[in-house]
């Protein structure tokens, strides 16, 4: 069923502020990015002191991606990927060895922070990286890695950027690019990405390179948050079912097709993402834009954890039946129950509650107006009186 456009741009401004809801939090994100910017100034310089080499440090994943959101939980921290690379060959070093010595460099760091009178992060082992916990705050997962020599094998663009990494419980190198992956999500978008960036410059009169491209909002990224916190909100009685992130955000930009409102972005790419997923010798395939022999529904196989498929379509039928009730829906307070149940309440009175401020001030002004068939209000129909809410 049709829905009236004046009720998607109602649907759409909800979904903003719900969108704006689910952000990192400003104060969390310069903390998390200082550190970052210290942590790699201080590794490129331990790096060149101690092997005489270059090396590179750049985050990766939501952060980079700029769909990162805030956790369900309030004492949930929030995850930032950073990638390490080193500037050495292959013959050069082994898995193992790679990782212990950035273990190494990130104790030796940690005593420098003590020295430095500085908050102390845990270090934690884990199964591809290192984890610096600052506690209360967010982690900092450090991926060590090395040039690819054989991206032009595996990469479909941006050769130059491919890595290796290691992979405690696999043999070989493992082939990965995640400069590549975010160029390829941003190019999706490029001219709206563009666009809102330098309004976003020219608002804060500052010069465009200094906003951070991922703190640009677009309608994909918003579409991704969106599905982000749905699934997190439906799987909190089985987080271990929950479809990775990467799935979300790979199969949303595929089906994404420039749609420049949020809700009608919304309801195209869930329209689409299934068809999105391909089978191949009996197995569900993702598989990575950039490099199309890496499968990331790998754990989806029959050997693994097959339930997952199922439990990924049914989350998608969710998705689906959510949304277009929301937009067959009639009054706010219907609208509110539909997403309170999808988002978390909390956060969408929040979100409701700014856009009530929001429609009021329009109102106030002499700016809100009313569809008159279906009574949405929005920007477009008949005018609303200013109310001045003393009875006149």
């Amino acid at each position: 069923m049709a829905i009236d456009t004046r009720k998607t741009k109602q649907l759409a401004e909800i979904l903003h502020h719900i969108g704006n809801e689910l952000d990192i939090p400003e104060g969390v994100y310069a903390t998390a990015r200082q550190k970052y910017l210290v942590l790699a100034e201080w590794l490129k310089a331990d790096h060149q002191n101690r092997f005489s080499s270059n090396a590179e440090i750049y985050h990766q994943g939501s952060f980079r991606l700029g769909t990162a959101i805030r956790p369900v939980k309030k004492d949930d921290k929030y995850d930032v990927d950073l990638v390490y690379r080193r500037n050495i060959k292959k013959d050069s070093t082994s898995q193992d060895k790679l990782k212990a010595e950035l273990g190494e460099q990130l104790e030796r760091y940690i005593m420098h922070l003590h020295d430095c009178g500085e908050s102390i992060p845990q270090l934690v082992p884990r199964r591809r990286c290192w984890t610096l916990d600052y506690k209360g705050q967010f982690h900092m997962d450090v991926l060590p890695a090395i040039p690819d020599d054989e991206a032009d094998q595996y990469n479909l663009r941006d050769f130059a950027d491919g890595i290796k990494i290691p992979d405690r419980k696999l043999h070989e190198w493992q082939h990965s690019n995640p400069k590549g992956y975010a160029g390829w999500f941003n190019d999706l978008q490029k001219a709206l990405l563009l666009e809102r960036r330098e309004m976003m410059a020219k608002a804060a009169e500052i010069d465009v390179e200094k906003i951070p491209v991922e703190r640009v909002h677009t309608p994909l990224r918003r579409v991704v948050q969106i599905l982000k916190r749905h699934r997190d909100i439906c799987y909190q009685e089985n987080p271990g079912d929950k479809p990775i992130s990467i799935i979300i955000t790979t199969l949303a930009g595929k089906a994404y097709n420039g749609e420049v409102d949020i809700y009608e972005a919304l309801m195209a790419v869930t329209s689409k993402m299934r068809d999105k997923i391909h089978q191949k010798d009996g197995e569900w395939w993702v598989p990575n834009p950039i490099n199309p022999k890496e499968n990331f529904a790998d754990k989806w196989k029959k050997t693994e954890e097959p339930q997952r498929a199922d439990r990924f379509f049914e989350w998608l039928k969710k998705v689906e039946a959510d949304f277009t009730s929301a937009g067959t829906r009639t009054g706010i307070d219907r609208i509110v129950e539909i997403f309170s149940s999808a988002f978390g309440s909390d956060l969408v009175k929040r979100a409701t509650e700014k856009y009530g401020r929001v429609m009021d001030s329009r109102q106030q002004k002499g700016e809100l107006w009313m569809a008159a068939k279906t009574g949405v209000l929005g920007a477009a129909g008949t005018i609303v009186r200013k109310n001045t809410w003393y009875g006149a």
